[in-house]
């Protein structure tokens, strides 16, 4: 009988983690590994996203306080019925849930962390990491997703039996430019642009550590030194009415578009010559920076997280240092240039096709999976039902 792996994750909303988890059930090899699928709490945007076929079982478990004890036993019901042999958990909060399930399970399947935080926002997140560090310590293998991360962390003391950096990967076919000149311009119409607008894009959840002020800023310089640049927000979130007060202040009402959610960020990032990321922290390694460039744009990036990994200043984008409004200005203003433009942009679209696809991401999983089962692999009884909610 193939091995059980058991991904459990908080939701399915759509943040870089939680598509990870989409992303590697949809394809890791259900003739390697039984995939199953546990999310704590009922967000479940990402669900249609998800090939239920491939899963032997899909569990919601309910989570209706911080320590449920109901969605603990659901979960230990799972591993114990389903023979898991590997139990892989996204981040603390599902690391700690796997970690009280197996609790009087009578069962040790081996036990993934997989982390993709760098900075803690809060007292609160510093506090609990307390008691997090601990069980990242016990875990048989803590994967993060960027060299820096890693580093960060180990500094930290975190020092598990087992770690290796899993970079996320992306579907590049999905994310391949087909359309047309006329039909890219056409769209670039519709979002108001004239022919000759310079326009910049950042696609992000409105957050206050994403700074998107700080594009802002850098937007409003250009426009004083005669560039006809344009900025588009793609997303929308907490942060919104922020937003707005900044740009009726820097008086850019008619030179930025907010999206608000899309199904499909595609067309946006094409529109745009340009993408950014400005974040001022907690960004581990950018799907969107990932899927930016798979898109063929040059990426201008604040220097947090694993950005210096995704970009070679000056080959693919430029890094800055976080909050550095002057630095970020003058490398948006290199990039008015189309020449310069269209040379990082192939650049950024052959790098993340040499390096960060699903299929690295997902086999090397699959290998991480199979060194920690070598030499346990016994025979597994019995077979769940096909789906749990």
């Amino acid at each position: 009988m193939t091995p059980g792996v058991l991904f459990i994750v908080n939701s399915l909303e759509t943040g870089g983690a939680e598509k990870q988890v989409v992303t590697l059930l949809n394809h890791l090899d259900p003739d390697r590994f039984r995939l199953h699928l546990a999310y704590l709490k009922r967000k479940e945007k990402l669900l249609p996203q998800l090939r239920e076929e491939r899963l032997a079982a899909v569990l919601c478990c309910d989570v209706s306080r911080r320590i449920d004890g109901a969605a603990i036993r659901r979960l230990r019901e799972l591993i114990v019925s389903a023979r898991i042999d590997v139990v892989v958990c996204t981040n603390p909060y599902s690391t700690l849930y796997g970690k009280l399930a197996l609790r009087g399970s009578g069962v040790r399947p081996k036990f993934v962390t997989v982390f993709h935080t760098t900075a803690l926002r809060s007292l609160k997140e510093r506090v609990q990491m307390v008691l997090y560090r601990q069980l990242f310590n016990r875990a048989d293998l803590l994967v993060y997703v960027c060299e820096s991360q890693r580093a960060h962390w180990r500094a930290a003391g975190i020092r598990p039996a087992r770690e290796e950096v899993i970079y996320n990967g992306i579907d590049t076919d999905h994310f391949t430019e087909r359309g047309s000149g006329a039909e890219l311009r056409a769209f670039r119409h519709s979002l108001g642009c004239a022919d000759g607008d310079y326009l910049i894009g950042i696609c992000s959840v409105f957050r206050p550590e994403k700074a998107h002020r700080d594009l802002l800023e850098a937007v409003a310089r250009l426009r004083t030194r005669g560039c006809p640049v344009r900025a588009l927000l793609i997303g929308d979130g907490p942060e919104r009415e922020a937003i707005d007060r900044t740009i009726a202040r820097l008086g850019l009402q008619r030179h930025v578009v907010i999206t608000g959610l899309c199904g499909d960020v595609r067309p946006f990032i094409s529109a745009c010559d340009v993408m950014t990321l400005v974040s001022h922290s907690v960004e581990a390694f950018s799907l969107a920076a990932l899927e930016s460039m798979s898109l063929g744009k040059p990426m201008v990036m604040s220097d947090v997280g694993g950005a210096s990994e995704l970009v070679t200043a000056g080959e693919q984008g430029f890094i800055y240092p976080p909050g550095d409004i002057d630095a970020l200005t003058m490398h948006l203003r290199n990039l008015t240039e189309p020449a310069l433009r269209d040379r990082l942009g192939r650049a950024a679209a052959l790098r993340v096709r040499e390096r960060f696809t699903v299929q690295a991401m997902t086999e090397h999983f699959g290998a991480c999976i199979d060194g920690l089962l070598d030499g346990r692999r016994g025979p597994v009884i019995g077979r769940e039902s096909a789906l749990v909610r």
